[in-house]
């Protein structure tokens, strides 16, 4: 016996109504991270904020209030990482940015025909922008963010200069701020990124424990976390001496993606044998394993040696039977133990294969993409013309981050803009009682800051809602008009129902929202990951295929709703039976493969080459487009299931004689 079982459970109560939050919120492709909240960057944004609004506020220049928009800006691009790699992209912002100011402002005072090619050239290069990498990318995104907004503060020659120095200053002062006078630790938000996946392994770890299958929701959370910490820790530029941080994370998110792959298949044999009170004992004692090494990733002074000893002590006191979850488990923590015991002897660098490059590539993708972006603007700027909105620039942001590379991330996109704008706007008249004069509006502003900075990673509706308040109030404060949170909402929601129908008019993507596509991907990745099981591929390989066939999965799972955000609507009637049938299928293959793999690797069945290319084959013929109802009829059969069960493993007899006792 390992443990009392309810002892990882006592320890997930103190989080358990957000993380259930959190999870009902994903299923319906809302993230939710609570990982990522990060207070002490959003405090810095408020005093950044506000100190670059005082000059507007002590001279009466509304035009001043350009250095507050830039300063909040330049927090909320702040990449982490070196100082250098932080100098350069708010260098960037901050330079480029009191171009662009200026000349949109120049560019606004020409008639029509001179403003529709700056808004069809922004669009083009933010879409363009998704060939780079993140940084720059979202660098790119927020500079077409400043060139949309200019056009709706036409200019002179002279002023459009004072508003291109007022940006400057905002920058500046918000570069002086982010890397002299307060700099934060480069790499907590993918410190916290990491740290999200184990603590979401933990709670699949005690769900498990406490007899609770929602195989969905723990594949979809778990493998939604660990994309998210990848693409946070892609971030960090390892060509500015953040090479061993880079590796270092990189190899605590491999060991997330390693207990992952052991706890899918603890999950199918809970699934397919139950499981006794001993099982319930070990897992509840990974999941405290999980989460103390969650707080060790957090910690920019991890005590790995402490992990390791807890993870080799966890170990080595499971009494392992073959092809039990105490073996499954006790793998798992062994793999903990020689992660920890590795980065404390500082060996995190990776295979050179294995590291993660960049090429900025132009894909079909990017170019309709960049497309629907010039369109969006396009059709947004002359409906404002012709409904007379006076803040025209508030819509035409809204299209450069509505719109998304993929029709169904557009809508979830679009959804929680209008949401977070309705919210914001309406939070706004709550306190507008409270705000009687500059110093409470400065105060709330600072507070919004806060918020909106503080949240950015944790979800987009409340990034949006307290960005919206903060816009809100200063330009109450600066450029005062009667409805302004009407028109915000107005202007945000006009924004995004023009984004929504250019994703699904312009060069619609119909494959990529046909569920007989994505169910055809995913059912092509699952055997390509049973054909590198069954031959013996080599594990990083093998990982990589698994990886790719999850997420492939996890898509085809969350587009089974026609409007999967806010509960949607269900899909009903046969197909979409049929299509859940095969998609649970999917998932108890993966289970099957993961538990061989692991058995293969404690070298109890030697794998089956054959069956190996006889899937791979497979797999081939439906990428050329073969037809799916004979391998859809074999996965809902279970035949392929139990040709992989059927394989001959040294000491499973003796474990079922054991089961069946």
């Amino acid at each position: 016996m390992v443990g009392d079982p309810l002892a990882g459970q006592a320890a997930l109560s103190r989080t358990r109504h957000l993380t259930f939050l959190s999870q009902f919120l994903a299923r319906h492709s809302i993230t939710l991270s609570p990982e990522q909240v990060a207070p002490a960057e959003g405090i810095r944004a408020a005093v950044a904020t506000v100190g670059a609004l005082l000059p507007a506020l002590f001279f009466h220049q509304p035009v001043f209030a350009w250095a507050a928009f830039a300063a909040f800006w330049s927090c909320l691009i702040e990449p982490g990482g070196t100082p250098r790699e932080q100098f350069r992209i708010l260098g960037l912002f901050t330079f480029l940015g009191a171009i662009l100011a200026a000349l949109s402002s120049i560019i606004a005072c020409a008639p029509i025909w001179g403003v529709l090619p700056l808004l069809a050239l922004t669009g083009i290069a933010a879409g363009m922008s998704r060939a780079l990498s993140p940084s720059h990318g979202l660098l790119c995104t927020l500079l077409c963010c400043v060139a949309a907004a200019g056009t709706g503060f036409p200019a002179s020659f002279d002023a459009a200069l004072i508003i291109g120095a007022a940006f400057a200053v905002g920058g500046l002062w918000a570069m002086l701020l982010c890397l002299v006078i307060w700099s934060l630790h480069p790499y907590a938000p993918a410190r916290r990124a990491v740290a999200a996946s184990y603590r979401l392994l933990a709670l699949m770890a005690g769900e498990l424990a406490a007899g609770r299958l929602r195989e969905t929701v723990h594949r979809q959370a778990v493998r939604s976390a660990i994309e998210q910490a990848r693409m946070v820790t892609l971030q960090i530029d390892a060509g500015h001496g953040s090479d061993s941080m880079r590796a270092h994370l990189s190899a605590t998110l491999a060991g997330a993606e390693r207990l992952f792959t052991a706890m899918l298949a603890v999950e199918h044999l809970v699934e397919t044998r139950g499981i006794d009170f001993e099982g319930r004992g070990t897992l509840a004692a990974f999941s405290t394993l999980c989460q103390s090494a969650s707080r060790q990733v957090l910690s920019p002074e991890p005590d790995l040696a402490a992990l390791a000893k807890q993870a080799t002590v966890l170990a080595d006191s499971i009494r392992v039977r073959p092809g039990s979850v105490g073996e499954l488990v006790a793998t798992s923590a062994s793999t903990l133990a020689t992660l920890a015991n590795g980065l404390l002897r500082e060996n995190t660098g990776l295979p050179a294969a294995e590291r993660p490059r960049h090429t900025a590539r132009m894909t079909p993708v990017i170019r309709r993409h960049a497309l629907r972006l010039m369109v969006g603007l396009i059709a947004t700027d002359l409906a404002s013309r012709w409904l007379g909105l006076h803040y025209g620039f508030w819509a035409l942001v809204a299209v450069l981050l509505v719109i998304q590379p993929s029709g169904p991330t557009t809508v979830v996109r679009g959804l929680e803009r209008i949401l977070g704008s309705v919210c914001g706007g309406v939070l706004v008249l709550l306190i507008t009682p409270m705000l009687s004069g500059r110093s409470e509006m400065l105060v709330a502003v600072a507070l919004f800051a806060i918020g909106a900075i503080a949240m950015r990673a944790v979800n987009y509706t409340m990034l949006v809602l307290f960005l919206s308040a903060q816009f809100i109030v200063v330009t109450e404060m600066t450029m005062p008009s009667p409805g302004l949170a009407g028109l915000r909402v107005v202007d945000n929601a006009l924004g995004s129902v023009i984004g929504l129908f250019c994703a699904f008019v312009v060069c619609p993507d119909r494959l990529g929202r046909d569920m007989d596509g994505m169910l055809r991907t995913a059912i092509i990745g699952n055997l390509k990951y049973l054909a590198a099981v069954l031959g013996g591929q080599d594990s990083a390989e093998t990982d990589r295929i698994q990886r790719q066939a999850g997420i492939d999965t996890t898509r085809a799972e969350f587009a089974r709703g026609s409007l999967p955000i806010f509960g949607g609507v269900a899909s009903i009637g046969k197909a979409a039976a049929h299509n859940n049938g095969i998609l649970r299928a999917l998932r108890r293959l993966s289970g099957e493969a993961t538990l061989l793999r692991f058995d293969m690797e404690a070298g109890r069945c030697p794998g089956d080459m054959l069956s190996a290319e006889r899937w791979r084959k497979q797999a081939e013929l439906l990428e050329e487009g073969a037809l799916l109802h004979d391998i859809a009829l074999l996965l809902e059969q279970g035949r392929i299931v139990a040709e992989i069960a059927a394989l001959d493993r040294a000491g499973r007899q003796l474990l079922k004689r054991a089961e069946s006792v």
